[in-house]
């Protein structure tokens, strides 16, 4: 693979701006691979606007509606469009643009044939490798097409390992164009690690709809994001949570790929429930944005509030989320400078339980490799009807199975099974994804790192994370009732809104400081069942004092010890205090107590005397 390094200069944010660069402002794409290397940087506007005709190939069918929205002189080519309608845009159109979508492609090809006027854009070309596991078919069709088209650029923001794109036959010899920003967005990742990643999605809804919003201190004022998009791997994660949470239709858009089964899954949850569309510039949001994977690439929003939060649920290899890849897509999904939110994403994720090592990895790779192909030569063997049925059972297991058992395909333009590399090299991606990623904690860190995001703590917006911290994290009541008095002892306004959000999620924090105060908390560890177990001693001495002093009108007051006893265990049988009365008892809830001798009918005794009751 041949690599070249494109400079950025300062100054250019948007591939628009290469007109005012004095080395880019002829820039064309050229063949190979673009690595553009950050989201959000107008590379598909550019190719929407320059004066080149041209096809944009897209892995996801909402990102092509979002694009065709914003630019409605193209022609969307998907499924339900047929060729004659293509051949008509193309006669009415001097310089074509068209978009579509990966399985759609091979139509507009048959129409454009090997015309060397057009370019061919594979937009978010990583998703060949990282959707694989259940649909190679697809992209192996489309690559296996382009090979014969003269000028086409894959382009993608993902730094996809080099060593994958090297396994691949169509991408090793190709030569690969690096761009490199001089400026370039910090995105603030924020990293959860929780057993269950969708509990805490949950979480974040009901926080939301209970008023608890993360906040920023802008100018000594509190912002609130008041809106949420949430990323998931799946429709049913979505189902379930709008299940949970009590969601209503016209406050969540639910972004998901235009299937039956999609709609099927959506439709179950109630009346008045279907898939949603991203709103363009101008548009109104709802509260909640719910996505799937079909939004993670390359889609626009354009909220002035909404916060972003990827979850990630890696319990099933084939759904997780490459935390070095796709947070680069889902953080520039937020496109206006004014949201503040839009430079961090609140990234939470678990491990899979059941993880294996590497060396059973690759160990079970290579058992599942030598099955594939004896299954293969097998299968070349036979002839007649029982070669049809072995046909039929492969593409219908495989479709079912998504290759987790072999990697056994049948390839209808060559007419025999074939070994399906695209899978393997996907199955392996994932491995490295979920055991050297989600597991590793400095490899996040590196990895994140080296993608152009900022993981290290940024004191300026520290409420933010504190807030953020606070909707998610499952805190035990001591770690709560810590953060809420430390809070409450600093004093400062950032630190008294985090209070104040923290008394909305709980507002028995705020009843324990009240009556016990920061110090008393302390000194009885934050435990809950300490200050409970205060507060009812605190009420029954209240009260202890109060019957004391209803029995006692005039002081100084003066009684024998035998008498005092008498007097305080009455009181202590009437509020309800366990224990028995004591003559130094009184000192508790008395005021000048002494304990001396007196002459009492010439007798020289035992006495008390005080001189009022605590708190009257």
């Amino acid at each position: 693979m041949k690599k070249n390094e494109i400079k950025i200069e300062p100054g250019i944010r948007y591939f628009s701006d290469f007109k005012n660069s004095p080395t880019l402002n002829k820039f064309r794409f050229q063949n190979g691979i673009l690595a553009k290397e950050i989201a959000g940087c107008g590379a598909t506007t550019f190719a929407l606007e320059n004066d080149e005709p041209t096809i944009i190939c897209s892995p996801r069918n909402e990102l092509l509606k979002n694009k065709h929205e914003q630019y409605p002189h193209t022609l969307m080519v998907v499924g339900g469009v047929f060729k004659p309608e293509i051949e008509n845009y193309l006669k009415g159109n001097d310089c074509p643009k068209i978009l579509t979508s990966f399985d759609s492609l091979y139509k507009v090809l048959d129409c454009v044939g090997n015309n060397p006027n057009y370019r061919v854009i594979v937009d978010e070309f990583q998703c060949v490798l990282s959707d694989s596991s259940f649909k190679s078919e697809v992209e192996m069709r489309m690559l296996a097409d382009l090979k014969q088209f003269p000028n086409v650029t894959y382009l993608s923001a993902t730094p996809i390992l080099d060593k994958y794109l090297e396994q691949i036959d169509i991408f090793k010899d190709m030569d690969f164009y690096q761009m490199n920003w001089a400026e370039k967005e910090i995105i603030n990742v924020l990293r959860e690690r929780t057993p269950n990643p969708l509990a805490a999605a949950v979480d974040i809804v009901r926080n939301y709809q209970n008023g608890v919003y993360p906040f920023l201190i802008i100018d000594g004022k509190p912002v609130y994001s008041t809106e949420c998009v949430i990323f998931l791997n799946s429709v049913n994660n979505i189902v379930n949570i709008i299940k949970q949470t009590g969601l209503l239709p016209d406050e969540v858009n639910i972004i998901v790929g235009n299937s039956e089964d999609n709609d099927k899954q959506i439709a179950k949850i109630g009346k008045g429930f279907k898939r949603g569309r991203i709103p363009l510039r101008g548009e109104e949001h709802k509260k909640y944005t719910l996505c799937t994977s079909t939004a993670y690439a390359g889609c626009d929003f354009y909220s002035t509030t909404a916060s972003t939060f990827a979850i990630s649920d890696c319990n099933r290899i084939n759904t997780s989320i490459d935390i070095a890849t796709e947070l680069i897509q889902i953080a520039g999904r937020q496109r206006l400078d004014e949201n503040p939110f839009r430079r961090y994403v609140q990234f939470i994720y678990n491990t899979n339980a059941g993880d294996v090592t590497d060396e059973e990895f690759f160990a079970e790779l290579e058992q599942k490799t030598n099955l594939s192909i004896e299954e293969i030569n097998s299968n070349n063997r036979e002839t007649g009807a029982l070669r049809q049925k072995r046909i039929k059972d492969n593409i219908k297991l495989q479709k079912i199975n998504k290759y987790t058992e072999s990697y056994t395909m049948y390839d209808e333009s060559e007419k025999k099974f074939v070994f399906n590399d695209m899978a393997k090299i996907s199955q392996i991606y994932n491995h490295d994804v979920q055991k050297h990623g989600y597991r590793n904690g400095v490899v996040i860190r590196k990895q994140l790192s080296e993608s152009g995001f900022d993981v290290s703590i940024n004191q300026q917006y520290q409420e933010y994370e504190e807030s953020l911290k606070h909707l998610i994290q499952k805190e035990t009541f001591e770690e709560r009732m810590k953060y809420y008095c430390d809070y409450k002892a600093k004093g400062e306004f950032t630190f008294d809104a985090l209070a104040i959000s923290m008394e909305k999620q709980h507002p028995e924090v705020k009843h324990y400081y009240d009556l016990l105060g920061g110090k008393r908390i302390k000194a009885l560890n934050y435990k809950e069942s300490n200050l409970k177990k205060e507060i009812n001693n605190n009420q029954l001495d209240g009260r202890v004092r109060y019957e004391l002093h209803k029995r006692i009108l005039l002081f100084p007051f003066e009684a024998t010890i035998p008498e005092a006893k008498r007097i305080l265990q009455e009181v202590y049988d009437t509020v309800g205090v366990k224990g028995t009365a004591t003559a130094t008892g009184w000192d508790k809830y008395s005021v000048g107590f002494q304990k001396t001798k007196d002459d009492i009918n010439g007798k020289r005794v035992n006495i008390i005397r005080i001189q009022g009751i605590k708190g009257f």
